[in-house]
């Protein structure tokens, strides 16, 4: 049956000072008193049908909190009770409500419960859901004769609203039922329409409440061991870090946050890889406060957070002084520099201005030296440093807006400082069809004597509605653009356009669920001097069959080849690289089921010659219980007749050599969650990187780009080329979490890092483990206790979370 009517929906709640225990129970009286919110209409897979099993939410509001309830109608022996830890909807059903408290389509705050109780919430920005945000609030679920329900109380100081006698707010209902996928939404969530918080309904009837103080704290201590090793020669050392966080809402609208001697040490491992490339590897970030809600700081993608808090600025000073003096003696030296405090500003008025302040302060490291006489002394590695980040972003008509902002990074003495500006706008047509965007950065590098000016300038166009898309896009980056002291850049100068198109059938038919087909091609040179960089076209077609089974096929065309001027590390030398084909594919199953399978395959040939390369995925997902899941992900890489810059010591004649090499990479990774309750849980992750480069010959690069065959090819006391490389990367990382109370927990960390390379080429992947372990090792075992303390609460008329 389809709905008869998209109209924008309303639910019209009342106030009422009643005692509900959150327990799941919905006895009390006022629920039966409220307006039900029914009716629910299919967002997938079949957009517009009346969701077979329905759903009942209810609404009310008290002094110091809002109260959720929903009847959740289903067979009960089908429903998924799948646990998984916080913020993880992992295999389970689930429902909840997303909150626009300022009415303006473009943020909201969600929260969800599953079937098995765990909490979710997150901060909405259009169609991004920011789950790394964390509010403190209260969740029960049982199950029922007619399915299962829930019930939530979330208090005031969670969120965010206007300091007005009548609130306008927006408001919508989701649940998703797992076994068959069947998502659905009180108001219609149509997928060919742009932005899922601005097809929310309204909530009526909110009055007279005010925003209370918002202030809390979370003071939390670490305790560590650590251990290194290195063929039977270990050193076991211990330390106690203590930190704060805070959290203050300034006003109704913006709130600061503050973690103060932070320490990240309970962090995931990165994922360190061997880099033969002429750009630095980009990480993932992983602590907390630099995740959670920076959505505004993400305008102009100029900042990159993990540039706080990382490798000293000057540490390349530690070789320069030894190679000057001789016989200096390297005693210490800091792997990164010391985060000192940390602090963000951020809100969105009611007239839809978002303001954001982000400052961070980095302290000194100093390496210390030890000459011939045995003398010790510092060299300064990072000098104090305070980052800042400032952005202002309007809201325009129809889901438009129009920002600003700048970072600024400024060192004590003479080291250099930067700064970054940034201004964007992205314009929508009246019925948000079209939407018209455009960027311009000017970056200026800041010497004791001078100023290296550099911009970067894009502009696009996107439909952003219907079954068909389609967009065209224009950038630019002059030779002198530089974010990088608080953005990432791999490469500036560079010129490029794009165009992309899109079709996405939205329905069932036939024997899929879905399917969808997309084209692109790209150009790009360098922007001074104006030479060839690269063009390419690419394609996909894919679709989800009914069984929920979801496969696909790509390619691309480069006919013209590409040309690196950067592989060189010479510029205006440039690397030639022959045209070439690609084709790819995926495989996916049904992930509700106790096994499930990823697949997906992807190789290259280039023309003319032998070079080429594949790679293969595979990931099996291991449902052993409603607590136990495991992914095993093992990935291949093969490299054949691959060339790159090569550095070597002897070179009299100061030539450019490629080195012609086969490369094998291979990534095995094992990650599980084991849950014991909705608030208790391990989460473990085995990670191991292994690649190895095979040098065959090299060559010396000429001026047009193209090689010749060198006599060099020094070897070492085995026959192998000096050059060819074995690199390790062995990581596990044990989690156990706790959390006794709301906003508080006691987390358990287990590290162990092995990072090794050698100069040799292992042909054979399972004799890396014969030495693998031998190899210097890292193990951190930590220990954390968080407390949240709401001010809100030490006031004995005000004990409920």
């Amino acid at each position: 049956m389809i709905n008869p009517s998209f109209a924008q929906k309303t639910y019209t709640t009342k106030y009422a000072n009643a005692e509900i225990k959150i327990d799941g129970h919905l006895d009390e009286a006022i629920w039966s008193e409220l307006e039900v919110a029914t009716n629910f209409v299919e967002n997938y897979p079949n957009f517009g049908v009346l969701a077979e099993r329905q759903t009942e939410c209810m609404i009310f509001y008290g002094p110091e909190e809002l109260y959720f309830a929903a009847r959740v109608y289903d067979d009960t022996d089908s429903v998924s009770y799948f646990m998984s830890q916080r913020d993880r909807f992992g295999n389970a059903d689930y429902v909840g409500l997303t909150i626009d408290t300022y009415g303006n389509k473009l943020n909201a705050f969600a929260f969800y419960v599953t079937a098995a109780g765990v909490e979710l919430d997150a901060l909405v920005n259009e169609e991004r859901f920011d789950y790394s945000w964390n509010a403190v609030w209260r969740s029960r679920t049982q199950p029922t004769e007619y399915g299962w329900s829930v019930e939530m109380r979330i208090p005031y100081s969670a969120i965010r609203f206007p300091n007005a006698d009548k609130q306008t707010w927006l408001l919508n209902f989701e649940r998703m039922i797992r076994r068959t996928r069947v998502n659905s939404y009180w108001n219609p969530v149509d997928p060919e329409k742009y932005g899922e918080i601005a097809q929310s309904g309204n909530l009526e009837g909110v009055e007279n409440i005010k925003p209370p103080l918002r202030l809390s704290f979370s003071p939390y201590s670490i305790g560590y061991v650590e251990r290194n090793s290195f063929q039977g020669n270990a050193t076991t050392s211990s330390r106690i870090a203590t930190g704060l966080d805070v959290k203050w809402g300034l006003n109704d609208a913006f709130t600061l946050d503050m973690t103060l001697v932070p320490d990240f040490g309970q962090t995931i491992s990165d994922n360190q890889v061997l880099n033969l490339g002429p750009f630095e590897v980009a990480f993932d970030e992983n602590r907390p406060f630099f995740l959670e809600g920076t959505d505004l700081f993400g305008i102009g993608n100029v900042f990159y957070s993990r540039r706080i808090g990382s490798r000293p600025f000057n540490q390349r000073l530690e070789q320069q002084n030894m190679e000057t003096t001789g016989d200096e003696l390297l005693v210490s030296s800091p792997g990164r520099a010391p985060l000192l405090n940390g602090s963000k500003v951020s809100g969105r008025t009611k007239s839809g201005l978002g303001i954001g302040v982000f400052n961070a302060i980095e302290g000194r490291t100093a390496s210390i030296f030890r000459d011939s006489t045995g003398r010790e002394y510092e060299v300064e590695t990072n000098p104090l440093t305070n980052y800042n980040v400032t952005v202002f972003s309007q809201n325009l008509a129809n889901n438009g807006r129009v920002s600003f902002l700048n970072t600024n990074v400024m060192r004590e003495g003479q080291a250099r400082d930067a700064n970054v500006s940034v201004v964007s706008s992205q314009i929508f047509s009246k019925d948000r069809n079209y939407s018209f965007s455009g960027t311009y950065k000017l970056s200026d590098i800041i010497r004791p004597t001078e100023h290296d000016f550099g911009h970067a300038f894009n502009i696009g166009m996107q439909k952003e509605q219907g079954s068909f898309r389609y967009g065209f896009r224009y950038y630019e980056e002059s030779d002198d653009y530089n974010p990088n002291d608080l953005g990432l850049l791999f490469a500036n100068n560079s010129r490029g356009m794009g165009a992309n198109a899109n079709w996405n059938q939205f329905k069932p038919k036939g024997r899929f669920l879905r399917k969808w087909a997309n084209a692109w091609v790209g150009y790009e040179e360098l922007y001074f001097p104006r030479l060839f960089s690269s063009f390419d076209m690419n394609w996909g077609v894919g679709g989800t069959f009914r069984n929920f089974l979801t496969a696909g096929i790509n390619g691309g065309f480069a006919p013209l080849g590409f040309v690196s001027h950067f592989e060189s590390r010479h510029f205006g030398v440039p690397v030639n690289y022959a045209p070439s084909f690609r084709i790819g594919g995926f495989y996916s199953s049904d992930y509700s089921k106790p096994f499930a399978l990823d697949a997906r395959f992807n190789t290259r040939q280039f023309a003319g010659s032998d070079q080429h390369n594949y790679n293969f995925n595979i990931s099996p997902r291991f449902q052993f219980s409603s607590q136990f899941f495991l992914t095993y992900t093992a990935d291949y890489t093969h490299f054949q007749k691959d060339y790159g810059y090569v550095l070597t010591q002897y070179n009299p004649n100061r030539v450019i050599l490629l080195g012609n090499r086969n490369r094998d990479v291979v990534t095995n990774s094992l990650e599980g969650e084991l849950i014991f309750t909705k608030r208790m849980g391990t989460n473990i992750r085995f990670r191991h990187y292994w690649q190895t480069v095979n040098y065959l010959w090299f060559g010396e690069l000429q001026p047009d780009g193209e090689q010749v065959r060198s006599a060099y090819n020094e070897l070492n006391e085995n026959g192998e080329s000096i050059h060819n490389t074995t690199f390790n990367a062995f990581t596990i990382d044990v989690t156990y979490r706790w959390v006794f109370f709301p906003g508080c927990e006691f987390q358990v960390f287990f590290k162990n890092n092995i990072f090794a390379s050698k100069q040799a080429n292992e042909v054979n992947y399972f004799n890396t483990f014969d030495t693998l372990f031998d190899q210097p090792q890292l193990n951190s075992l930590s220990a954390k206790v968080l407390v949240f303390i709401d001010a809100l609460y030490l006031t004995p008329s005000r004990n409920r979370i």
